[in-house]
């Protein structure tokens, strides 16, 4: 996550990701907490893997960053039941994506450093859309969503910024709090409506901190607390109410809502590198290290550390980290062997039983969708009404019916003979906010 994307093309086919039980499957909850299992991509003179997201369809969605602007890079999805597809289509020759982020809105957003700096858009169906109107620098790096719908990113280069993207594409940026030695890395969406981010600039002759932008757009930038040499680079809420960071000089580290930061080193190898960290279905904090003996790690809220590195690739280096619909955590390895990877935390998935149409469906009659069961992480279940894009769907034949939203459907004699199913759709509050889908098994309407 620290390193700077090499060249190379393309030349991987994750096919084998369910025959190494790495899809979105139950069963993987059955291994003990730290297990840890990886889908080889190939050698990262080829293949870089590097931003990771759990998407708005459950599935987890990553960017190869490997062509570094000879050619198209690719963003790619990993469906729960292990299938792979990958998407260009929309995105400008010489695109090089980077850090990828689920929106509220049912899209996923992502940063672009290639030839033309863009802040772009995927759907679930995987149709790009790049804009560029208002991006003044050249350097967008790691994006979030922010309050009120609209993505944050983090803007390096000659202008450094924090950015702000609308979902109809319009790009502001913030600059006032910030100097030109600033070099803002990881950012993330905090309590209050804040936003808050790292800030590397002691790598360009000025100091590392932990930044905050206000509601109104005010950015302050906190440095006490901090330990000698600090140099922090990830950053995720966390289910306190306090915003954890990753050091790679040596620590994990929290920032209070005042700004108060404490960092400590505590449990972690003398030479670890921390680089990214999120919140994860256990309640706990994960997080990666890049350091002498890489590794993944969680962190308790009351500070104990512990990392596993059992089932890591030689020479890994994790990268990126996200929960997921299997309770699962899922990151990117941008090690000598580039590669995708889990590790169990001890959650259940999310999706205990799937919905279930209820009756025997026929024209004319109502037919109900009985919800899902769902699994409370960090004491909650999700919700079905968090998101434009949670609720239910229809689908006849397996094609979901346009329109059909609700959790009551009437088949119309159209429908007889059909084979008729119902979709549930759920997402976890913040800050998670992981999505899962659920459907029911398939039952034929009745003439």
């Amino acid at each position: 996550m620290a390193r700077t994307p090499r060249g190379g093309r393309l030349a991987y086919r994750l096919v084998a990701a369910g025959a190494l039980g790495l899809s979105l499957a139950t069963a993987a909850q059955a291994r003990p907490v730290g297990a840890i299992r990886e889908i080889r991509a190939g050698a990262n003179t080829d293949v870089y893997l590097f931003g990771l997201a759990a998407g708005p369809d459950g599935a987890v969605w990553f960017t190869d960053s490997g062509c570094m602007g000879r050619g198209r890079c690719l963003i790619a999805r990993l469906t729960p039941a292990g299938a792979i597809s990958d998407f260009q289509r929309g995105s400008a020759a010489g695109s090089v994506p980077l850090a990828i982020a689920s929106g509220t809105g049912g899209d996923l957003w992502f940063t672009d450093q290639g030839a033309r700096p863009a802040i772009g858009r995927i759907t679930p169906e995987g149709q790009i859309t790049e804009y560029r109107r208002g991006l003044t620098g050249g350097e967008p790096f790691e994006i979030t969503a922010g309050p009120g719908g609209d993505m944050w990113f983090t803007q390096q280069g000659a202008r450094p910024a924090i950015g702000r993207i609308t979902p109809e594409g319009r790009i502001t940026e913030v600059r006032r709090g910030l100097s030109r030695t600033s070099v803002p890395f990881g950012i993330t969406a905090g309590p209050g409506g804040s936003v808050w981010f790292t800030d590397r600039g002691c790598i360009n002759g000025g100091v590392c901190a932990v930044g905050r932008v206000a509601p109104r757009g005010r950015i302050t930038e906190f440095t006490a607390g901090l330990q000698p040499g600090a140099q922090p680079l990830g950053i995720a809420a966390g289910p306190g109410g306090d915003v954890w960071f990753a050091d790679s000089s040596g620590a994990i580290g929290q920032a209070s809502t005042a700004g108060r930061l404490a960092e400590s080193a505590r449990g972690l190898p003398a030479d670890s590198s921390p680089v990214a960290i999120a919140p994860g279905p256990d309640g706990d904090m994960w997080f990666t290290d890049e350091g002498a003996a890489p590794a993944v790690g969680r962190v308790t809220r009351g500070g104990a550390v512990r990392e596993f590195r059992a089932g890591l690739i030689g020479g890994s280096q994790p990268g990126f980290i996200t929960a997921a619909a299997d309770g699962r955590m899922w990151f990117s390895d941008e090690g000598g062997v580039a590669a995708l990877g889990a590790v169990t935390t001890g959650a259940g998935p999310a999706r205990r039983a799937g919905p279930a149409v209820t009756g025997t469906p026929r024209p004319g009659v109502p037919a109900t969708c009985a919800p899902a069961r769902w699994t409370a992480w960090m004491g909650r279940r999700p919700s079905s009404r968090l998101f434009a894009f949670d609720g239910y769907r229809w689908l006849r034949d397996g094609v979901v019916l346009p329109g059909r939203s609700s959790r009551v459907h009437t088949p119309t004699a159209a429908d007889a003979g059909s084979r008729l199913a119902c979709q549930e759709t759920a997402t976890y509050p913040l800050p998670l906010a992981v999505t899962a889908r659920a459907r029911s098994a398939a039952v034929t309407v009745a003439p």
